[in-house]
C-alpha cells in the first residue's frame, strides 16, 4: 500500500468520524457544519474558475450566499430560498451582460443547493439521522468500490477525456457498493426496503458518479489537480464532497415531489421514509 493510499485511508477515517458524530447531533450543529462546507466549496470553485469571475463578482457571490445560510438558520427558510433565487438571476444576468458567463451563478448554486438539501434531509430526529446516512453509505459505497474495483478488474475506460483512471468496471462497482451499503442501512434501522427504495438509491449512485465527473471535467477545464489542500491526502472540500452534493441534490428533490404528494405537514426525512422504506 502506498504512502499515499494510507493517508487518503486515514484521513477518511477521521472525517468520516467528524462528520457522522455532527450528523448523530443533528439540529443547528449539522446546519452549522454544512454551512461552513458551502462557503468552503464557494471559495475553491472561485478560486479556481478566477480567470472566469471577477473580483466583484466572486465578493457577491459570497454576500449573497453568507445572507442565505444566515436567513436559513434564524429560521426563514422561505427568505433564503427566495433570496438564492434572486441572487442566482442577478449573478447570471450581471455577468451575462458584462462578460458573457454564468460562472458565478453557478458557484452559488454549487454551494447553496446542497446546502439547502442536507439542512432539510436532516429535519427530524430519528428519520433524518436515517436518511442522511443513507446518503452518506450510497456515495462513499459508491467511491470505495468504484476505486477497488477500477484498480482490480480495469478494462475500458468510462471517460478517457474526463477522467482518464475511471474505467466501467469501477462504475459497475460503485453501483453494486452503494447498493449493497445503502441496503445494510435500512435494515440496520429497522426498516424493510420496498423495490423502489433500490432504484432511488442506484440512481444516486449515478448521479455521485456523475457529480464526480462534472468535478473532474471542471478541474481539467482550468488546469489544476486538486480544488485545494485543506483535506490530506484527499484535496480540497469539493475534492472530498463532489459526488455527494449531487446526489443530496437529488434526493431532496424527490423528497420535495413526496412531501407534495403526502402533505405539507410530513417533512422531507419522514416522506423519503414513508415513500421507500415502509413497504
Amino acid at each position: 500500500m502506498s504512502q499515499e493510499l494510507k493517508l487518503r485511508i486515514v484521513s477518511a477515517i477521521v472525517l468520516a468520524a467528524i462528520v457522522l458524530s455532527i450528523t448523530w447531533i443533528g439540529g443547528q450543529t449539522f446546519t452549522l457544519l454544512w454551512a461552513v462546507a458551502a462557503l468552503l466549496v464557494l471559495r475553491e470553485y472561485n478560486r479556481i474558475c478566477s480567470i472566469k469571475i471577477s473580483i466583484v463578482h466572486n465578493l457577491a457571490s459570497f454576500v449573497a450566499l453568507f445572507l442565505i445560510i444566515a436567513a436559513w438558520m434564524i429560521g426563514e427558510r422561505e427568505t433564503a430560498l427566495i433570496m438564492f433565487g434572486v441572487g442566482f438571476g442577478v449573478l447570471a444576468l450581471w455577468q451575462i451582460v458584462f462578460s458573457r458567463t454564468i460562472w458565478a451563478a453557478c458557484g452559488l448554486a454549487y454551494a447553496a443547493l446542497p446546502f439547502f438539501a442536507m439542512s432539510d434531509l436532516r429535519s427530524d430526529n430519528y428519520n433524518g439521522f436515517v436518511v442522511i446516512l443513507l446518503l452518506y453509505f450510497c456515495v462513499w459505497g459508491a467511491d470505495v468500490f468504484a476505486y477497488f474495483t477500477g484498480r482490480t478488474i480495469g478494462g475500458p475506460k468510462l471517460a478517457p477525456r474526463i477522467s482518464p483512471n475511471k474505467t466501467w468496471s469501477g462504475f459497475i462497482g460503485s453501483l453494486i457498493g452503494a447498493l449493497i451499503l445503502s441496503y445494510a442501512v435500512g435494515i440496520a434501522a429497522g426498516f424493510q426496503p420496498a423495490m423502489i427504495f433500490f432504484v432511488i438509491m442506484l440512481i444516486a449512485a449515478v448521479v455521485s458518479q456523475l457529480g464526480d465527473l462534472m468535478e473532474s471535467s471542471l478541474k481539467r477545464r482550468f488546469g489544476v489537480k486538486d480544488f485545494g489542500s485543506i483535506i490530506p491526502g484527499h484535496g480540497g472540500v469539493l475534492d472530498r464532497v463532489d459526488g455527494l452534493v449531487v446526489a443530496a441534490v437529488f434526493l431532496w428533490l424527490v423528497s420535495l415531489y413526496l412531501t407534495s404528494q403526502q402533505g405539507a405537514d410530513v417533512n422531507f426525512p419522514t416522506a423519503f421514509v414513508n415513500a421507500f422504506l415502509m413497504p
